[in-house]
C-alpha cells in the first residue's frame, strides 16, 4: 500500500479537529500551509498566563515555568469574574480569528498541496490536514437506509429518537430478505460510488507525481 493510498483510507477529512500546537502549524523541517495561521488558545487561563508571565519571570538566573505558573494561578485566583471574563473575551475572538484563518487555509490550498504536506506530516510525525478532496467512506448501512426512508413517515417523526432506533432496528431484523435486499443494496451502491471515486482521486494524484 503506498503512501497515498494510506492517506485515503486513514479517512482525513473535516471531523471535529484536536488543538494543533505552534508546533504542528509552523514545522521547522518544511513550509506548512498554516503558517500565517495565528495559533489558537485553549483558554482565557492560557490568554492570562501569556499576558502576564513577564511579570513572574526573574531578571537573572533560571526562569522556572512550574514555580512561574503557581504564582500566576494563585493571582488568577484572586481576580473578579469581571476580571477573568476579559480574558475569556479574548480567548474567543483570537479563537474565532484562528477558525476562520484556518479553515481559509485549508480550503485554500490544492489538493497537490494537501497530499504533499500530509505525506511530509506523516514522514515527521505530526497530525495530519484535512483534506476536502479525499472522498469519503460512506456510513451509511442497509438498516441506516431504512431509518431514513421511515423518517419521512409522519406517524414515525413523532416516536422520540432513541424510540425511532429501536423499533426501526426492530422491524429492519423482521423484514423478508427480499425487502431489506433493496436497502443492502442502497448501501452497496453507495460503497462501490466511493471505491470508483477513490479510484479516480488515487490515480489523478499519482498522475500528478
Amino acid at each position: 500500500m503506498n503512501a497515498l493510498t494510506k492517506l485515503v483510507q486513514s479517512g482525513v477529512g473535516f471531523q471535529q479537529r484536536a488543538y494543533l500546537s505552534t508546533k504542528s502549524m509552523r514545522p521547522k523541517k518544511f513550509k506548512s500551509i498554516l503558517e500565517n495561521v495565528p495559533p489558537k488558545p485553549r483558554s482565557g487561563w492560557q490568554v492570562y498566563i501569556r499576558e502576564n508571565i513577564k511579570d513572574v519571570k526573574p531578571t537573572t538566573g533560571k526562569f522556572n515555568v512550574a514555580q512561574a505558573t503557581k504564582e500566576l494561578s494563585v493571582k488568577w485566583g484572586a481576580l473578579s469574574d469581571a476580571e477573568k471574563q476579559t480574558y475569556s473575551d479574548i480567548y474567543k475572538k483570537e479563537n474565532e480569528i484562528h477558525n476562520e484563518a484556518y479553515e481559509k487555509a485549508i480550503q485554500g490550498a490544492t489538493a497537490e498541496q494537501l497530499y504533499k504536506e500530509n505525506l511530509l506530516r506523516r514522514k515527521y510525525k505530526l497530525k495530519e490536514l484535512p483534506d476536502p478532496n479525499v472522498p469519503k467512506r460512506p456510513a451509511m448501512n442497509g438498516y441506516m437506509y431504512y431509518l431514513k426512508k421511515k423518517r419521512t413517515e409522519p406517524s414515525f417523526q413523532k416516536l422520540p429518537l432513541m424510540e425511532q432506533s429501536s423499533q426501526a432496528a426492530k422491524e429492519y431484523k423482521e423484514l423478508p430478505e427480499n425487502e431489506k435486499k433493496i436497502y443492502v443494496d442502497l448501501a452497496k451502491g453507495g460503497l462501490e460510488k466511493y471505491h470508483a471515486e477513490k479510484k479516480e482521486y488515487l490515480a489523478r494524484m499519482t498522475q500528478n507525481h
